[in-house]
């Protein structure tokens, strides 16, 4: 990572920070690059993650807040911090193989695992305590935005039509699929499971589910799999994936993009998705997950060794 602020470079590109894995991965891969971005919108939100409810109504607005952030990081870090802390062995050599697969840093998982550190990371941090992507505030906040803006989706729900219909945004989403063959959820296990690899695009979002112009699609290199992977049950294992190889997949093609287009992100060229092209799929049963599972762990050894 940069060890100071000398040679980092801003990139022309709003974060819209939704708290877990994913915005964690995308900051800390670009840090690595030595970049920051133009701003941060970190969204905290008014309610629990989990369980839908209003975070202490009865408390002031400032205080409520606090909380609302804490809750949030609590909730949306808790499986990677967890998967750490019960098998740090493997989780930490897994770390170092697809590190140097993937050519970055190890280190960017600690952000993964760490306190919140975005603010050291943009030049300008907006935060608003919202109700969601659909709250009026949030709409509001990116209308008044100056220029145009390349904004970048790092979770939190479906965009509405309302965002995705400021003139002045457009939204880059990173799928962990080669769209249009795979879109939906748990593209990773379905990538590896139909297309023996996996996969991720960036593409400017529209109303539909993945469906965007695709700025850049790629089929990524056979994951090393540790030994001990194929030992833990399935839910553990899925955990661990989500927790950990999903976020950097997409961080990486982010990276490449970044590399060959340092400026003008909201206006990259594009190729549009034929309507009919494609498969929307679902998130797995345990029996599928099981089956890709295994398929990942038939791949990484035909591959090479992996990791003990």
């Amino acid at each position: 990572m940069p060890q100071g602020t000398a040679d980092v470079k801003t990139l022309p590109l709003t974060v819209l920070f939704h708290e877990g894995p994913m915005a964690r991965a995308y900051l800390g891969m670009l840090a690595a690059e030595g970049l920051r971005v133009e701003r941060i919108v970190r969204m905290v939100g008014r309610r629990d993650p989990a369980r839908r409810r209003p975070i202490a109504p009865w408390l002031p607005s400032g205080f409520r807040r606090g909380l609302a952030a804490l809750v949030q990081d609590r909730q949306m870090n808790h499986w990677p911090r967890e998967l750490r802390r019960r098998h740090r062995d493997l989780c930490e050599g897994w770390w170092r193989e697809l590190a140097a697969a993937w050519s970055y840093p190890p280190g960017i998982f600690e952000h993964l695992v760490g306190p919140s550190g975005d603010v050291d990371r943009a030049d300008s941090v907006d935060e608003l305590f919202i109700d969601g992507l659909g709250d009026p505030v949030l709409e509001q906040h990116l209308r008044r935005l100056p220029g145009r803006n390349a904004v970048l989706f790092t979770g939190g729900g479906m965009v509405p039509a309302s965002l995705l219909s400021i003139p002045s945004c457009r939204f880059i989403h990173v799928h962990p699929g080669h769209l249009p063959h795979v879109r939906g959820a748990d593209g990773l296990l379905w990538s590896i499971l139909l297309r023996g690899r996996p996969g991720a695009t960036a593409f400017y979002m529209d109303a539909g589910l993945d469906t965007g112009d695709v700025i850049l699609a790629r089929d990524l290199e056979v994951l090393p799999v540790p030994r001990a992977f194929a030992e833990l049950d399935v839910l553990t294992g899925y955990r661990m994936l989500y927790a950990y190889v999903d976020p950097l997949l997409r961080a990486v093609l982010l990276r490449e993009i970044v590399r060959r287009h340092p400026t003008g992100l909201a206006d990259l060229p594009t190729k549009a998705q034929a309507a009919g092209e494609g498969t929307t799929f679902h998130f797995m049963n345990e029996r599928l997950r099981r089956v890709a599972f295994q398929r990942l762990v038939d791949l990484s050894h035909e591959r090479a060794d992996p990791v003990v």
